[in-house]
This record gives C-alpha cells, structure tokens and sequence, in this order.
C-alpha cells in the first residue's frame, strides 16, 4: 500500500541490531490521519533525501511488533516535493488537539497548541565538541561520529489551548534541533549557566513570539508522552483567526 506523508519529525537516528542506523519519522497523510513511519536506514556520508515539510510517498504495511494505531512498516519510499509554512500549517490546524484528548482517544500521535509557562534544562555534558561522538543534521548527510544521546534535556512547562480542564503538562523534548543548536553553542562555549541562557533564548523566548505546536508521541515501551518535534511558523492574523475558529467549533 501506498501513502502521500507530509513530514514533520525526523527524529535523531538509533542503531539497532537489525536495521542498522535507521530513523523514525512522523506526519500526516493525505487523508489527515497521523502516521509513525519505520525503519528509514542510512549509511554514513549519504546524503538525507528528504527533511520536514517534505511530502514522501511510501510503500508501507503493518508493523511487526508496534500495536500503536497510527505506525506503519515502510518498505519503500521516495520525496514528491516540499511544502512551505503557510501549506503546512493547513495540514496541522485539523489535527490540533489537547493532550487531555489525545488521551482519550488512545492515540500515541498528535499535535497541540502550547501556552508555554515555563522550561527546565539540565546539561549533561560539556566535553569538547570533537571529543564526542555525534551526528549532524545540518551538513545534510550522517557524519562518521555519532551521538544518540542529548547533551541536554529540556522539559516544557505548559498548558493545551483551548482545554478548559487542562492542568497543565511537563513534556520533556527530543526533537533533533535541540541537539544541533546545543552542539553548535558548545563548540565554544563550556560554562552551563550560559549554554541555558542561550538555549532558553531559542526555545523559550524565541518561540513565545511564534505561532507555536508541539508535535506529541507516546514512548514505544511505555507510553509516557513526549514532544517529539516542534513547527513554530511566523504569527499570521489569518491563520490564527482559523485556530480560533477551530476552538470554538470544537467546544
């Protein structure tokens, strides 16, 4: 079977015994169901051939041991064309949730509008950037270092828009761009209050002045929930009259 999936996580690739290095992707088909796509596999030196907001068309079937509804198996896969901000967010805005609801609907992907409160980094590590293994997403291709685990951990403080019941959630984040914004300030800088600061900088004043969503999934083993990627467009009148409208279609 074939799908039409718009890209929106491209998540840090892992290595497993069976597939090699391989990475998870998550999107939105077509029809505005959520899709979890695995394994992509890749080899060092060659380059990604799609990033987010592109559309791929996938051979797909059901997974051989994840029971969540929205993965699917890929067996085969190639990029159509991109996609910009504005075609984006139209894809998104159908599908923005609450947490409180995703719950409910015992899905494992979805995405929210955030009201942000707070965040909480933690630095793990601050070695010298050629002193640990890694891998760049920004040169296009996998570098012969690797690193799977994140010098940071970031958590959100924040509340779904639009949910009158929401309490509030603490979402930890693993979005990709976390882990390159952090190498990037770590190549010369070693002091951990002010690697905060400037990461506090981006994702957290940075996108309080954007139209922010957090894309959500559940954790393969034990279903806690995660931002797994962040789509943060301009602020655009039009566009958040439609949220709005969204909202109260739905209250």
């Amino acid at each position: 079977m074939k799908e039409n999936v718009l890209v929106l996580v491209r998540a840090i690739p892992e290595k497993s015994r069976k597939y090699g290095h391989n990475v998870c992707v998550a999107g939105i088909n077509d029809d505005g169901s959520w899709r979890r796509l695995y394994p992509f596999q890749f080899e060092y030196g060659k380059k990604l051939n799609f990033r987010k907001r592109d559309i791929i068309e996938v051979t797909i079937e059901e997974p051989d041991n994840d029971k969540r509804k929205e993965s699917r198996k890929v067996t085969g896969y190639k990029t159509i064309k991109s996609l910009d901000e504005k075609e984006v967010l139209k894809r998104i805005l159908p599908c923005v949730a609450s947490v409180e609801k995703l719950k409910k609907e015992k899905a494992s992907l979805g995405a929210v509008k955030p009201e942000l409160e707070d965040m909480e980094i933690c630095v793990n590590d601050t070695r010298l950037y050629d002193d640990q293994t890694y891998l760049s997403a920004a040169e296009g291709f996998l570098e012969k270092r690797e690193k799977v685990k994140m010098p940071v951990e970031l958590r959100y403080k924040f509340k779904c828009k639009g949910e009158k019941d929401c309490s509030g959630h603490r979402m930890i984040l693993i979005d990709w761009e976390l882990n390159e914004l952090t190498r990037n300030i770590m190549r010369n800088e070693k002091d951990k209050i002010i690697i905060e600061q400037k990461i506090r900088e981006k994702f957290f004043n940075f996108m309080k002045k954007r139209d922010l969503y957090f894309i959500l999934g559940t954790h393969f083993k034990f279903g806690t929930w995660m931002i797994i990627g962040l789509f943060y467009p301009k602020k655009d009148v039009a566009a958040q009259k439609s949220l709005v409208e969204l909202f109260e279609g739905n209250s």
